[in-house]
């Protein structure tokens, strides 16, 4: 049984929150987390000015350390998303793609995280449609990752990790295909780090493409996979969209996220050291007490069955 460590991505935070001393205050002292995953949007270093960018992230890291937090790691957010990056169809903007990447590690180094994570590309769906270019650009991809994983380990980092998303837009989106991804990421590159998966218990709603039994369920996932997965983003869902609910009782009612047999599968599988880690999204519509009682309530509630 591998050893679990409650976590919190700090997407809810950067429009509300956005100061460093606010956010560490109510991640430390208010729901009692040590573990952040540190969202780009909060230090995009191509948006921000280097400088800029340098400084608010060595406060941030003094930050944290004095308050006992540890930057788990940065990954990917909403702006990096929004775009094609690494599989855009152009080249010239593939290679500006591997820019941001290569930004983004000094970023993570800066703030003293132990590795970069996320997803870095969008296949459009004309590259989907020819099975040749397709295959072409998670070739790109592959090479991509391992690259990156060189570059990881020159700044010392302990990981490089990728996120399952749900479409064939966004490699990988199936059990199979993450197998392959990872084994051909990982095979052969001598001086890099580990690429590892992230599991997202709320990335299995690929019902509208094409998909083997079992790629439709967070638990068969984890059985595969887990021994590969250094982080799973909790979120509650209905297995049928990614709603990134919190784990309230009247969300709780209708989910199928159960801490006991997430915890108990990832174990038997063979995770090991793996960080479960928040990552709840909260409309504009909801008021920052709602947000921080909904959080709140989240911790109490896997509380009940891992202690870190």
């Amino acid at each position: 049984m591998g050893k679990f460590k409650l976590g919190l991505d700090l997407s809810f935070a950067k429009k509300r929150w956005p100061e460093p001393e606010l956010f560490i205050d109510i991640v430390r002292n208010q729901l009692g987390i040590k573990y952040l995953e540190f969202d780009s949007d909060f230090i995009d270093p191509l948006y921000l000015r280097e400088s800029s960018w340098k400084s608010e992230a060595a406060r941030i890291n003094k930050l944290a350390s004095e308050a006992g937090l540890e930057i788990h790691n940065y990954f990917t957010g909403t702006m990096t998303h929004c775009v094609n990056l690494l599989s855009h169809p152009r080249a010239d903007f593939r290679e500006d793609g591997m820019i941001w990447c290569e930004k983004a590690l000094e970023v993570a180094t800066a703030l003293g995280t132990r590795g970069l994570g996320g997803h870095f590309d969008t296949i459009s769906s004309a590259d989907i449609a020819d099975p040749v270019r397709y295959a072409e650009r998670i070739d790109h991809l592959v090479e991509c990752a391992r690259h990156l994983a060189r570059k990881a380990a020159e700044q010392k980092h302990e990981f490089l990790l990728w996120e399952q998303i749900y479409a064939p837009c966004e490699v990988p989106y199936t059990i199979a295909q993450s197998k392959d991804f990872f084994a051909r990421a990982n095979e052969n590159n001598p001086g890099a780090v580990p690429v590892e998966l992230v599991i997202d218990t709320g990335h299995m709603c690929c019902q509208n493409f094409p998909h083997d039994p079992g790629d439709d369920d967070p638990y068969q996932w984890m059985k595969e996979l887990g021994n590969i997965t250094r982080v799973v983003h909790l979120q509650q869902c209905d297995g049928f969209g990614s709603p990134h609910w919190p784990f309230t009782p009247e969300y709780n009612a209708k989910g199928i996220i159960d801490p006991q047999r997430t915890i108990d599968t990832l174990g038997e599988a063979g995770a090991d050291n793996c960080l479960l880690c928040f990552e709840i999204f909260f409309s504009l519509s909801q008021n920052d007490a709602q947000v921080i009682d909904a959080l709140k309530r989240s911790v109490d509630y896997w509380r009940n069955f891992i202690e870190d």
